[in-house]
């Protein structure tokens, strides 16, 4: 059952997910510089979901939202952001094992799939498609087994960039 659990949210997360092309370039670096500087989203929209409120940059667009669910899209449309509550995710001892199980169902449908990283209540997979585009998925553990997942997909170029947005939008994600 959950194993079932984590197929179904990941499959849920990637399908919420779709953006235009780019080219393969990482700089581990500058990700590791943008994940310890997160900027507070100023003057940002804000989404009022029916669990939660987040903040988005002020230039992005609404491509879908319902009760829970909330997909954005850049001004330039290079970046695509989504997110999605879920009352009955993997608490924050399961992580590892949602980690572990979510890289080993995308290896075979990627070009490359990065380690897991889990920070507390945190976990982020780095994944890269067969057209060379970057797309990073997350869990964040807010209360209990209730959670945010979802991934922000970008060409290979505006990885940093693309880093900094996701640690900022999720900063600034608050509980109802």
């Amino acid at each position: 059952m959950k194993k079932l659990f984590l197929i179904a949210a990941f499959a849920l997360s990637m399908s919420l997910v779709a953006c235009s092309g780019g080219n393969k370039d990482n700089s581990s670096s500058e990700s590791a510089e943008s994940a310890q500087s997160v900027e507070e989203i100023k003057d940002g929209n804000t989404y009022e979901g029916k669990s939660y409120t987040i903040s988005y940059p002020k230039d992005w667009k609404e491509t879908f939202s319902s009760e829970d669910v909330l997909n954005v899209k850049s001004a330039d449309e290079s970046m695509v952001f989504s997110i999605n509550f879920d009352a009955e995710g993997p608490a924050v001892d399961e992580l590892k094992e949602q980690a572990d199980f979510a890289k080993k169902v995308n290896t075979d449908q990627y070009k490359e799939v990065g380690e897991p990283k889990i920070e507390d209540n945190f976990m982020t997979l780095r994944r890269v498609t067969n057209d060379g585009e970057v797309e990073l998925s997350y869990t964040k553990v807010l209360e209990g087994k209730k959670c945010i997942m979802g991934a922000i997909k970008c060409p290979a170029d505006k990885e940093a960039e693309a880093e900094k947005i996701l640690m900022s939008i999720i900063a600034s994600v608050k509980m109802k």
